[in-house]
């Protein structure tokens, strides 16, 4: 074979091999970057993002800003046509870090254990004030016990009336005291030996993190799923306190599902996202708002909105029995469950919206699921825990002893107006929403806008005089913004590994066409060459076929010998040729 012949060949055959990588690459990438996630994101003792989720004190601050409510006037909350009114200040910024504790991997159903602690650590140069500044605030002690014994013995109301006798509704105390120093309050230690039979806190003093910061136990033991055999189930709760069922409320609402906030399966979709959150002891629900950029990356951006703020949020379960659900029921039913919302009884809310979200909202209005239908439950009313509330407002007094505690967006945003009119002193705007920016492709989370408002229910009663003849009113106390973002260096990683899928089908394609190319070449090359042979001899002169050519001729060598001479003797003599 002549060399041309050779190097043709190979690059044909190289040219072949580029085809077939190339259209393998076109077709499989999918399952390529599916597998390059799984091996990135699923949570392993050596998985990069382990040592981040472990501990965040070697990450960028992440700042948890506090503002209180402070009550200007405290002496005219019995004047007829008197408002409380309230200023707002702060923020109060404390750096928080996260860690995890006793971190069990269980390989047996690809869930891992632990326990998570949370320090705070005053920043005041993030802070527009000091731990020594005074606030004016509800006496939520007093406020909790009187609300706790509402339904008791009449004696036992008495004697804490009597016990509330040289109380005030209101206390003045420091912003160190009600946060994390706490104050000492006698009906601490009373409450106990009026009802010892019941269940009272533990806590000594007061403060609304008291005896949490870096405490590992507080928030309880989580068990969520690691994604290393499905990267679809990733970060999502599967039990808590080693339970599937919340024991403060009833089945079918005692679910433990969604994610335990920190990661989020990859491949996300407009539909509604599901968070569990420990310290409100339940799923909350967040609803698709709109696309944003960060830093150059698209992301869905959800929101908390009606399904969770609301008392009508509505929830079919698919089979037939979820009329008969008992609080042992296991989680495995729910998680397929679809979540529809009927609004039509709902009062209008205080934000001004987009007349996007506004046709997108009355068209899922009109989405009703009828009353009668035994699989349908009205999710509003699960953790009403006795009377529902206004729009706006989600009651956890379940899982706080019983205290009249509940949960709204600062200034009561996207709450009943109500609530607003029975108070001065707060303006609602877009800025005070709860927003979770995930990025789509892998789950990550470009943005966390935490933002959640404690408020307390003040009412009167006929048997503490300390309460009585005061208005009914949920008293905002304070709020708390918590965000985070992705930082550049991150934002271009995830761009790399965003612009993966791209690079491999662009590379892909690449090869294929060069392949092609080398195999046309060769086979242009190769017909070329066959077009030039055969021209040659189809343009070749005829000549004349010379006669002495085609005769045979051979030469042989003749030894001519003399007569004389004798035959066996060697002599001399030239040899001599012949032609036949």
């Amino acid at each position: 074979m002549k060399p041309w012949a050779n190097k043709s060949l190979g690059l044909g055959v190289f040219g072949l091999l580029l085809v077939v990588c190339g259209l393998s690459l076109c077709s499989f990438w999918p399952t390529v970057f599916h597998q390059i996630l799984q091996k990135g994101l699923a949570l392993t003792p050596t998985s990069r993002s382990f040592g981040i989720w472990k501990d965040t004190s070697n990450l960028p601050p992440m700042r948890l800003h506090i503002y209180f409510f402070n009550w200007t006037n405290p002496q005219e909350l019995r004047v007829h046509g008197k408002k409380p009114h309230f200023v707002q200040v702060g923020p109060y910024t404390f750096r928080e870090i996260k860690q995890k504790n006793n971190i069990t991997f269980h390989p047996e159903n690809n869930t891992v254990s632990y326990f998570q602690r949370r320090s705070w650590n005053f920043d005041p140069e993030h802070s527009n004030g000091s731990l020594s500044d005074i606030i004016i605030h509800l006496n939520v002690v007093a406020v909790s016990a009187a609300h706790k014994i509402r339904y008791w013995d009449y004696s036992l109301q008495k004697s804490l009336s009597i016990l509330l006798s040289g109380s005030d509704v209101h206390i003045k105390k420091t912003v160190e005291q009600l946060l994390f120093v706490g104050y000492e309050d006698n009906l601490l230690t009373m409450g106990k030996m009026l009802a010892s039979d019941t269940e009272m806190p533990l806590y000594d003093r007061f403060g609304w993190f008291y005896m949490r910061n870096n405490s590992y136990e507080m928030e309880g033991l989580y068990n969520m799923e690691t994604g290393v055999d499905d990267i679809s189930k990733l970060g999502i709760m599967r039990k808590w306190n080693n339970r599937d069922t919340i024991k403060f409320y009833r089945s079918p609402c005692n679910i433990v599902e969604g994610s335990a906030g920190e990661f989020w399966p990859p491949g996300r979709t407009k539909d509604d996202i599901v968070l569990f959150s420990t310290d409100i002891c339940r799923p909350l629900i967040y609803e698709y708002e709109r696309t944003v950029s960060r830093l150059g990356i698209e992301g869905y951006r959800y929101v908390i909105d009606k399904k969770t703020l609301g008392n009508a949020t509505r929830r079919r379960y698919p089979h037939e029995q979820a009329k008969y659900f008992e609080p042992t029921t296991t989680t495995e039913d729910f998680f397929a469950a679809e979540h529809t919302s009927d609004f039509t009884t709902e009062p209008p809310v205080t934000t001004t919206e987009s007349p996007s979200s506004s046709e997108e909202r009355s068209s899922e209005e009109t989405d009703e699921l009828p009353d009668d239908d035994p699989d349908v439950v009205n999710m509003g009313h699960c953790y009403c825990n006795g009377e529902c509330t206004p729009s706006g407002l989600m009651n956890v007094s379940a899982c706080r002893y019983d205290a009249p505690i509940f949960i709204s967006l600062p200034h009561f945003y996207k709450s009943d107006p109500i609530l607003l009119d029975q108070i001065e002193g707060l303006s609602p705007n877009e800025e005070h929403s709860f927003s979770i920016t995930l990025e789509p492709i892998t789950g990550i989370p470009l943005e966390v806008k935490a933002k959640f408002q404690i408020n307390v229910l003040l009412q009167s009663s006929e048997l503490v005089s300390l309460f009585e003849d005061v208005p009914k009113i949920y008293f905002p106390i304070f709020w708390f913004d918590f965000n985070v973002e992705i930082n550049k260096e991150i934002a271009s990683g995830l761009k790399q590994l965003l612009a993966l899928p791209t690079v491999m089908l662009c590379t892909g394609i690449i090869m294929t066409l060069i392949g092609l190319c080398l195999i046309c070449g060769v086979t242009l090359l190769y017909l070329v060459k066959r077009q030039r042979i055969s021209s040659i001899i189809e343009t070749a002169p005829e000549k004349p076929i010379d006669e002495s050519l085609e005769k045979k001729s051979e030469t042989v060598y003749m030894d001519k010998i003399a007569a004389n001479e004798d035959a066996n003797v060697r002599s001399d003599r030239r040899l001599y040729a012949k032609l036949y």
